[in-house]
């Protein structure tokens, strides 16, 4: 194995990345054993092996790369072209999935397969990349759910993604091993997952990272693409947070919510209730694109429904994402 280049995939921060690193260093060096002045024979002997290894690696790589073509991939076209968000997993430490990119080659490495193969399946691949987008997801985030959510989550419906696609990778003995995790990004449930494990035959880190993020996220992409298919058939999706914060007796709170449940629910294809309290809906709504070009539309029903009853105010508006107060 071939020394480190730059760290290994740094997926994780801090001390994991550190071991992962000696990992690799130690790896190195216990392949490539210096060689001793033991004679011609000798020398002949390990030339023939080398050889030998050589050949045992070239067809374990041919091998490999016939499996990957074996792979069979989804033909179900999209209604509407679906937008996702790749990032490294690193939980609600979105800052630190940034710095993983700018400064870990191996991680950017790894993003840049995840992104080159999905834009050539049809999607429209974002990423989180200025401390500007940052600076709004954290606010976005305390908005709908407090301190305690998954960055991930909220950040996908910022940038207007239909899934979240993360990837963390880590050195076990002499096989590099990729995980995949695809998200719905309008509520965070997980849709599938896929782990690629691929051993070291001599080739840079970089292109072992490149082989072994190809095939797991083709195998990945086969397993998310006719749900999201059937999903986007629904219509266009968009997550509703909506804050009564005016001063409503029981009876107007009970009124709003009977507009926004069943009268409003008939303007959209779908709507479906995630949760509705007396002072708090979290809703997710389908509609026609071809009706609704913009969240901003999908608004403005919301403000003429409850015109006369109530006063509407956007407190942020993203693609996919629509936060209101009812006053």
């Amino acid at each position: 194995m071939k020394k480190n280049e730059n760290g290994v995939l740094g997926l994780r921060l801090g001390s994991v990345l550190c071991a992962f690193a000696v990992a690799f260093v130690l790896a190195g060096c216990a392949s490539n054993p210096p060689a001793k002045d033991d004679g011609s024979a000798a020398a002949s002997a390990r030339s023939k092996e080398n050889r030998a290894q050589g050949e045992l690696s070239a067809k374990t790589a041919d091998a490999a790369e016939t499996a990957d073509d074996d792979i069979k991939v989804s033909t179900v076209s999209f209604k509407v072209r679906p937008t996702v968000l790749v990032a490294p997993a690193m939980g609600a430490k979105m800052a630190g999935s940034i710095d993983v990119i700018r400064k870990n080659p191996l991680a950017k490495t790894a993003m840049e397969v995840i992104n080159t193969y999905l834009t050539s399946r049809d999607y429209t691949v974002m990423g989180l990349e200025s401390q500007a987008q940052l600076d709004e997801v954290v606010q976005l985030q305390s908005d709908i759910a407090g301190n305690n959510e998954d960055l991930a989550y909220v950040a996908g419906l910022s940038v207007g993604a239909d899934i979240n696609i993360t990837f963390a990778g880590s050195i076990q003995e002499d096989y590099i091993v990729i995980d995949l995790n695809a998200s719905e990004a309008s509520t965070a449930n997980l849709l599938a997952s896929e782990s690629m494990r691929l051993k070291d035959n001599g080739e840079s880190q970089r292109v072992l990272v490149q082989k072994a993020v190809q095939r797991a996220i083709k195998k990945l992409e086969n397993k998310v693409r006719d749900r999201l298919a059937e999903e986007l058939e629904k219509g266009v999706q968009y997550k509703v947070v909506a804050h009564l914060t005016g001063d409503f007796t029981d009876d107007q709170a009970e009124e709003i919510s009977n507009i926004v449940s069943i009268k409003m629910r008939k303007k959209f294809n779908k709507m479906q209730v995630i949760s509705m309290s007396r002072n708090t809906y979290d809703l997710l709504i389908y509609v026609d694109p071809d009706k609704y070009e913009d969240a901003q539309m999908v608004y403005g029903e919301f403000v003429e429904s409850l015109d006369g009853l109530a006063k509407v105010r956007k407190q942020n508006i993203t693609k996919k994402l629509i936060i209101l107060e009812i006053q």
